[in-house]
């Protein structure tokens, strides 16, 4: 689930942050790395071999982390404000037509992609050798796949489920299955090339937002929001090629079309697209169903709230691009290097999520209507709650990923299909009476369903096992207790909760120097050789 999961959250695709800094156990000391070299406290019993294996896999997890992290940062920031401005400009009713249409795309972009990448980023990680031959045939699928795909999208809109304007926006928005067809950004996560072409994904996010406020200006403006995107997402895929040709990661000249081995491909790559499938129902399929029970102004301001609360989870995906190669290898490493790994990307990620998720709880309805105005007031509280999300998001993330880089896809599709049926089964009960509510409901339920199954059968696996609740407890309740304490405060106080917020992070960071001390070292380390 954790996979795609992060897919879900990044229409992009993956992106990639960087704290420059990884935990290990008590037994095995700290790591700080950057760009520049690598300081390592080492285990007194670590073999000297195993101590390079892990500075090495830290100094890359480090340069792609630290550098494509203010990337990310800036991106998500653009993200945000175009997001409340086209919101402000559309209003709810025609932003419900819109990602109405983008849950259902969702789905049918499974078809298009069905996995095939992260398998290809998985084995070019393994054996960098085949890169070509993998890159022709994934290509080729992808190219194939698209098609089948809006042809599917087609069939849809001549269906006319929710009227003519709705599948006019849907054929539009279909465009962006062909468009992603010739990702190859997967192929630089695979070989860690990562920091010059989230560079220019920046630059283009950047030349997006002139173009939006130039021809964005009313709801009548809807069809050219749908498609103003194309054309960058067009430019991104051509300087990925170029840059890749030109550093050596891949030769043009050494592409070509191939479907031979695609039935080998697509039998590995099954139980990841109907994984993915499960986690889309868990998030989209509340959306899909609201269209068909309530009106486009109820869908709008759900998937709001969603899609504002998904924002966080750009730092969950920053986290598994930078270490997801480095726990594929971590299973055939050293005795003890695979829950080495595992320990260090949960223990990240419990601390960034679960306090964001806590002031999210507490804070986020005055977010939301500073963000999107009056005409989106009702959708804060929705936000508020799917805030929780973010931490069931993120440990899921820490402990499933493992799963998916130790070749465990068949386990991890079992558990995302039962959460995802649940999650179908609760929408269709709960979304008829109770709308948006009931879409949170479910979304939370199935969410923790999939946790606690994911935390069983990591606890089975011989391989990467180690402490889970004594690595989760600590930022759990830190955050929960900073969150009460900003409810329990008086109505009163509402006005100043920026400060609330402010010192909120503040007693986290608190936490941090008390749980976690030697995180907070590293960073500080970071900081002052930036400096």
């Amino acid at each position: 689930m954790a996979l795609a999961c992060t897919i879900a959250c990044t229409p992009a695709g993956w992106h990639c942050w960087k704290a420059a800094l990884t935990l290990e156990t008590h037994r095995e000391g700290i790591c700080l790395a950057d760009a520049a070299g690598v300081e390592t406290i080492e285990a007194r019993s670590a073999a000297p071999a195993s101590a390079e294996s892990a500075a090495a896999d830290r100094r890359r997890i480090a340069v792609n982390f630290l550098a494509v992290s203010l990337s990310s940062g800036l991106a998500v920031l653009i993200g945000i404000l175009t997001t409340a401005y086209s919101r402000r400009m559309l209003g709810p009713v025609v932003i419900g037509q819109v990602n109405w249409n983008a849950a259902v795309l969702a789905h049918v972009g499974l078809i298009a992609n069905p996995g095939l990448q992260i398998v290809g980023q998985r084995d070019i990680a393994a054996d960098r050798t085949r890169t070509a031959t993998l890159a022709s045939l994934i290509l080729s699928l992808q190219a194939v796949l698209a098609v089948v795909a809006y042809g599917v999208v087609v069939l849809i809109a001549v269906v006319n489920p929710r009227g003519a304007q709705v599948s006019l926006l849907l054929l539009l928005q279909g465009v962006t299955l062909l468009a992603g067809a010739g990702s190859v950004a997967w192929v630089l996560q695979a070989h860690e090339r990562m920091v010059a072409p989230s560079i220019a994904s920046l630059v283009i996010s950047l030349l997006q937002i002139p173009v939006l406020i130039a021809i964005i200006h009313g709801p009548e403006d809807v069809f050219a929001f749908v498609l103003y995107t194309v054309p960058f997402v067009v430019a991104l895929t051509a300087y990925n090629f170029w840059y890749i040709n030109r550093h050596g990661v891949l030769r043009l000249g050494a592409l070509r079309w191939r479907l031979a081995g695609a039935r080998r491909l697509l039998a590995e790559a099954w139980p990841l697209a109907l994984s993915q499938g499960a986690v889309l129902l868990i998030y989209n399929c509340g959306a899909i169903i609201l269209g068909f029970t309530h009106d486009d102004a109820e869908v709008g301001l759900y998937t709001t709230a969603y899609k504002l609360m998904m924002v966080s989870t750009v730092i969950s995906g920053a986290m598994l691009t930078a270490y997801f190669p480095v726990l594929a290898r971590a299973r055939g490493g050293p005795p003890g290097e695979a829950a080495r790994v595992a320990r260090e990307f949960m223990t990240l990620l419990a601390w960034m999520g679960l306090p964001v998720a806590a002031l999210g709880w507490a804070c986020g309805r005055h977010v939301n209507d500073l963000m999107f105005g009056s005409d989106f007031v009702r959708g804060g509280p929705y936000f508020e709650w799917l805030c929780l999300n973010i931490g069931l998001v993120f440990v899921n993330i820490g402990i499933g990923t493992p799963l998916l880089a130790w070749g465990y896809q068949k386990l991890h599709f079992k558990i995302t299909a039962i959460a995802g049926i649940a999650n179908l089964a609760l929408n269709l009960i709960l979304i008829p009476s109770h709308g948006g509510w009931g879409a949170i409901a479910a979304t939370l339920a199935a969410e923790l369903m999939a946790l606690v199954m994911i935390l069983v059968m990591r606890q089975r696996l011989d391989i990467g096992r180690h402490p889970i609740v004594s690595v989760v407890a600590p930022p759990l309740l830190c955050a929960a207790a900073v969150a009460l304490a900003i409810v329990m405060l008086p109505p009163a106080l509402d006005r100043y909760w920026w400060a609330e917020l402010a010192l909120g992070t503040v007693v986290l960071g608190g936490c941090v120097l008390v749980f976690e001390r030697r995180i907070a070292t590293a960073a500080l380390s970071l900081l002052k050789r930036a400096a």
